[in-house]
């Protein structure tokens, strides 16, 4: 291997050390000791992605460019700026933020080198993004492969060796990887993902790694990156309460050249007001953005030259990110993405993902986390009762409309204690799932709801007779034998139920072969109806939210009691998704419209085809207007001569 010597004073060295070498001060240095000594000359870390960094896991593959994803160059040249320590990213998935940190981490090992600490949240994303992203990004690229020292270890799977410094993976649930290894940078991917606690005795997994920097304060950096999810989610809470200063991007139009911030409203996102439909919106990508200065209409071209034109802006005093940094000097600095930024993600898309979420509170909580980049906020004010008492219309307890409307009657029945909570309901033609309440109430043995649900019949305006044709009852709880046993004895109308937050369809069918806890078997069998709660309560609230005059309304009965209103409103939604009831809040009337919901489904009546309406009878023909002179006016002048001549 090629060598160079080099003279050193002798007043530089160690007295000892002089005296070893006697008159020799030259020490010849390797070829790959000179190249890590070696002075960089100094390069803002974005150009520098340009000329040496390469990217391999993308649907442009290729080395780095700026123009790709403009608003990333902002946030890595920031990330070495000399008193910047903590960088926060909150951004929507897929908008580039990864791939910037760990070119941050490639251009360090080029200008700044150290060791480096990721932190993901499991083990096998360690693993691939390990094997996939940083060890493909060291091999694409001439100026970073040139530090692999050769050895058959360099590329472990947990341990990345360069010449000058070494890369450990890490994973959120492992005290022992997050610990005893001091080194100035840290990446904690993904943090949203991350458990609470490393383990019982730890503390957090990113407060963990970030004790690793400590013996470097003056120079370390510390990446904590993540799509939101909820506001107590690590990333949300990075940015409310450590932040020093959040910054936004802002583009600027290509037609007008007024500046702005990109946030979503129906004002500035738009589509034709005569279509709603999601897949036509994004299939014929009919959406576009409209500029709040010059109205210019930009479809997904002119939104890429605004991004490309823009920059990014401090959230409280507007000032462009490097005056804020070199006027501050803040230590923790937190950055903002939508989905909207990204060349990756069409306006048609965006709009067409905020329609959805409209009708689907699962769909709406995506489109808070994966466009918006903002966390799901949890509304606990409950649905208020006077908008389920004006569902009401003015048909009496027990009337089924009219019109040849209804397609069936279908009945929910929540099992208690003491009795049985019901509702029947009937439900028209269509994919609207438009329904009428009933009938509702408590009753106390089996034998008052048999006649409830099976004996009793019901019927509409013209006197036409309407049987509950299937029932739903819930069979979990104290009565669970029973209520087998009364399903059993009525297996043509009634089915035991049992309701799962988490299905992947949303109802399913399980044998029962057995009597609850005995090996007696169920004669004949029975089957076991469960279905997604959560998919069928986001369904309720959805129809709930319909007005009275709109297809798909919820109608209540002109005789609905406040209590009843009062349990409709009682669950909401918590922060995982999942509906909820508060402690002593009752829910019975909320439970039982779901499973009349699901009863519905079961039996399909939005699939039943509406009767033909029977052709009307045609008029009789009218006879012919007597002319002037009676009876005989109606004979023609040569007819009433005859008849005269021959009498």
């Amino acid at each position: 291997m090629p060598q160079k010597s080099i003279t050193i004073p002798r007043h530089w060295l160690p007295p000892a050390v002089a005296a070893a070498l006697g008159r020799r001060t030259s020490i010849k240095f390797r070829a790959g000791e000179r190249r890590v000594m070696r002075k960089r000359k100094p390069i803002q870390p974005s150009k520098w992605m340009e000329k040496h960094y390469v990217v391999t896991k993308s649907s442009v593959p290729g080395k780095w460019r700026n123009a790709t994803a403009p608003y990333l160059a902002g946030i890595m040249d920031a990330s070495f700026f000399e008193n910047v320590q903590h960088i926060f990213i909150c951004a929507a998935p897929q908008t580039g933020k990864s791939e910037a940190v760990n070119g941050c981490i490639a251009y360090a090992a080029d200008q700044r080198p150290g060791d480096v600490l990721y932190n993901y949240p499991d083990e096998q994303t360690s693993k691939e993004n390990s094997q996939d992203r940083i060890q493909a990004a060291i091999k694409a690229s001439p100026r970073l492969k040139s530090y692999l020292t050769g050895a058959a270890d360099d590329m472990g799977v947990y341990r990345i060796n360069l010449t000058h410094m070494n890369i450990y993976m890490a994973w959120a649930r492992s005290p022992a990887r997050l610990a005893n290894k001091p080194l100035p940078y840290v990446v904690n991917d993904e943090v949203d993902k991350f458990p609470t606690t490393s383990g019982k005795k730890e503390s957090s997994p990113t407060k963990l790694a970030e004790k690793r920097t400590r013996i470097f304060r003056h120079m370390r950096k510390i990446w904590q990156l993540s799509s939101p999810t909820v506001e107590s989610g690590p990333i949300w809470q990075a940015f409310t309460t450590e932040a020093q200063a959040i910054f936004d991007y802002w583009v600027r139009c290509p037609s007008c050249g007024g500046h702005q911030l990109m946030e979503f409203n129906e004002d500035r996102f738009k589509w034709p007001e005569d279509c709603r439909d999601p897949e036509t919106i994004v299939a014929q990508d009919l959406a576009w953005y409209e500029c709040q200065h010059c109205a210019a209409r930009w479809k997904d071209a002119e939104r890429d030259d605004a991004v490309r034109a823009g920059g990014w802006r401090d959230r409280k005093k507007g000032l462009a990110l490097e005056t804020y940094l070199k006027s501050f000097r803040p230590l923790k600095i937190g950055f903002h993405i939508p989905s909207w930024l990204s060349h990756f993600v069409g306006i048609s898309e965006v709009c067409a993902d905020f329609i959805k979420g409209l009708s689907d509170i699962t769909a709406f909580k995506d489109f808070k986390n994966g466009h918006e980049a903002k966390p799901w906020r949890v509304v606990q004010n409950e649905r208020e009762q006077d908008a389920v008492l004006a569902l009401a219309d003015d048909r009496p307890r027990g009337r089924v409309p009219g019109g040849e409307l209804v397609a069936g009657l279908v009945a929910g029945v929540d099992t208690q204690k003491h009795g049985f909570w019901y509702e029947i309901r009937a439900f028209g033609f269509g994919l609207e799932k438009e329904s009428w309440q009933i009938r509702e109430g408590f009753v106390t043995t089996f034998d008052a709801l048999k006649t409830v649900l099976i004996d009793d019949q019901y019927r509409d305006l013209t006197g036409r007779r309407y049987l509950v044709e299937f029932v739903v009852m819930d069979a979990m709880g104290e009565k669970t034998s029973e209520v087998y046993a009364f399903c059993r004895n009525h297996r043509n109308h009634i089915v035991p139920y049992k309701g799962e937050q988490r299905m992947a369809q949303p109802f399913a069918w399980t044998n029962l072969e057995y009597w609850p806890g005995t090996k007696k078997p169920i004669k004949g069998g029975l089957k076991l109806l469960r279905a997604n709660t959560t998919y069928y309560k986001n369904e309720l609230s959805n129809l709930l939210a319909v007005g009275p005059g709109d297809p798909g309304a919820w109608h209540m009965h002109a005789e609905v009691t406040e209590d009843w209103a009062k349990q409709m409103s009682a669950e909401y939604v918590d922060e995982k998704g999942l509906w909820t009831c508060p402690a002593g809040r009752a829910n019975h009337a909320w439970d039982v419209s779901v499973y009349a919901l699901v009863a519905a489904d079961v039996i399909g009546l939005q699939y039943r085809k509406q009767p033909e309406p029977e052709p009307e009878p045609e008029p009789a023909p009218k006879p012919a207007p007597t002319p002037a002179g009676g009876w005989m006016g109606s004979l023609n002048q040569s007819q009433a001569g005859s008849w005269m001549n021959m009498s």
